[in-house]
């Protein structure tokens, strides 16, 4: 296996940032381990921590598999942008830091979780593929389902006596029958949504550089329009693949809930002045405080049925 290291912008915490994206695994996380395209052929990519806190690095090994894995071109460049894209390398968080300030919660929050970064899917069509499956059920429920998924559709590798399978392509999932997806436990609604959004991503109607160049109005205007995307789910992409920093889901349930309790004396709010709320708090960090309320939340700093809550700080923060 080849391998590249790759600075990065302190604060950075590799195992927070990986969390999300593995959620619910719990213990330590060392590596997160993914098969995706890169120069034109399947390579299996192992990111690891390297480094200090003060000084964060990422070293990424790199391996061609199958029979499609013989390099056409050299998949470090792809392997490099990847990783800025997957634990979101661009995004200065110090900014963010700077933003909440004045904000005593989102404040204790970034320093019990210092480092998280926004996590983002290699792909649009896992991340609206995540979001649709996630949607009015649990992301534990939803995780699970994804696995099935992954399990059933998704290309098959070997190396060195080991088994990865990769996401599933879109071009698989849009020949598949809705009864296929639905033997997985997966609601008739939410499959046909899956297997319309593989669709438009395989007959290129849904261009995902086309989009990363619109602003986040156009870009929910055009992902809306597809069967089974709302609103939720648009914002979701937009953090989560796109990673825009301004967008608050606020028709998120639990997200509302803790603007209400946290920012709004527990008074309910709809959900076009929850999301003018947190553009007032946040700004261009809006995401970020998501981010790190859901964070506050899985870690049971916060509630969103209990407001004011004590912060519970993690150890040697």
């Amino acid at each position: 296996m080849r391998r590249i290291e790759l600075p990065v912008r302190s604060p950075f915490d590799f195992e927070a940032t990986v969390r999300l994206l593995e959620f619910p695994v719990s213990g330590a996380i060392e590596t997160y381990t993914r098969i995706i395209d890169l120069a034109g052929s399947p390579h299996l990519l192992e990111f690891q921590s390297a480094g200090g806190r003060a000084r964060p690095r990422l070293k990424i090994g790199l391996e061609p598999v199958g029979k499609e894995g013989a390099e056409r071109r050299d998949p470090f460049a792809a392997a490099e942008r990847i990783t800025h894209h997957v634990f979101s390398l661009d995004h200065d968080v110090r900014s963010f830091q700077r933003q909440i300030a004045n904000d005593p919660l989102l404040r204790a929050l970034e320093k019990a979780h210092r480092g998280l970064r926004i996590a983002r899917w290699p792909t649009l069509f896992e991340a609206l593929t995540t979001s649709i499956l996630s949607q009015q059920i649990s992301t534990k429920v939803a995780m699970v389902l994804k696995r099935r998924l992954i399990e059933r559709f998704g290309r098959r590798f070997h190396l060195r006596g080991r088994e990865y399978v990769a996401f599933p392509q879109p071009s698989t999932i849009a020949r598949a029958s809705p009864e296929a997806l639905r033997a997985l436990g997966i609601a008739r609604t939410k499959a046909l949504s899956i297997i319309e959004t593989a669709r438009a991503i395989e007959s290129g109607q849904l261009d995902a550089d086309e989009l990363s160049r619109r602003d986040n109005a156009a870009i929910i205007a055009r992902l809306t329009e597809l069967p089974g995307i709302g609103r939720w789910t648009a914002d979701w992409a937009l953090i989560l693949y796109f990673g825009r920093t301004n967008v608050y889901p606020a028709g998120d349930l639990v997200l509302r809930a803790l603007v209400e309790n946290y920012y709004n004396d527990g008074t309910r709010l709809a959900e076009r002045d929850v999301r003018a709320k947190a553009e007032r708090l946040w700004g261009e960090w809006a995401s970020y405080a998501a981010i790190y309320l859901i964070a506050g939340l899985r870690s049971g700093s916060i509630s969103a049925n209990a407001p004011n809550r004590v912060i519970i700080e993690r150890d040697g923060r």
